[in-house]
């Protein structure tokens, strides 16, 4: 069995220190093999912290939003990444943010350009999968045929809610990566934030066996999906 790959997801500070993003970039020491930048408002943008842990030796993931905002302003944030040789990105829509303008490119155009000015770049994009497999999969495959090679999803509290899916693109697409995202809850509350803030519904019984168990068993039901995963 090949081992699961991990990458790690951080959130850049709220402006340009380096010391406290590559504290963050290394919480897992050795362990992760990409780290990924989050776009939040209000914070260094992904961009620049994934060009400043390129240049400290890790390899970053810089997430590429496309809510609200115009073709000019992406495209001068792709051709600055294409400059710093940045080499990988994940294009997705954003949390939050104004409506889109006339000029906001979809996904896929996105995907395209980024495509073409990084070519040698992974560039990944992300997939609910809890949504009806039909509309997650029907969003999904004109990015792919865009030159995606890795996808990403939504938090996973149990394989079973990824394996349906992941089948049917394995089988259309052999050669993308499926990264499912796993998150250690320890408590019943933090669980129920994430499931409300995300839009997320949670598995049955989950927040009553978090709540049941302590941490202990929030790291446990944690061990158990990444297992349940990695045997899939």
């Amino acid at each position: 069995m090949t081992p699961l790959g991990v990458a790690l997801e951080i959130t850049p500070p709220r402006e340009r220190r380096p010391e406290l993003l590559l504290r963050r970039a290394r919480l897992l020491g050795g362990c992760a093999s990409a780290v990924h930048v989050i776009q939040r408002p209000a914070r260094q943008t992904s961009l620049e912290a994934s060009i400043e842990l390129e240049r400290a030796g890790i390899s970053a993931v810089w997430h590429v939003t496309n809510r609200g905002r115009g073709a000019a302003e992406i495209e001068a944030e792709i051709e600055r990444a294409a400059q710093s040789g940045l080499s990988a990105a994940l294009v997705v829509r954003g949390e939050s943010g104004p409506e889109d303008r006339a000029d906001t490119p979809s996904l896929r155009t996105l995907v395209a350009r980024i495509r073409s000015a990084l070519p040698g770049a992974r560039i990944g994009v992300t997939l609910n999968p809890y949504l009806e497999p039909e509309r997650a999969l029907t969003n999904l495959w004109p990015k792919l045929e865009a030159g995606a090679v890795f996808v990403q999803t939504q938090p996973v509290f149990s394989a079973s809610t990824l394996c349906g899916v992941a089948e049917r693109i394995r089988q259309r697409a052999p050669g993308v990566s499926i990264l499912p995202m796993v998150i250690p809850i320890v408590s019943a509350a933090a669980a129920e934030q994430l499931a409300l803030r995300l839009r997320l519904p949670l598995p049955d019984g989950f927040a009553a066996r978090l709540a049941s168990g302590g941490e202990a068993g929030g790291w446990t039901l944690f061990s158990q999906t990444l297992r349940a995963l990695e045997a899939s």
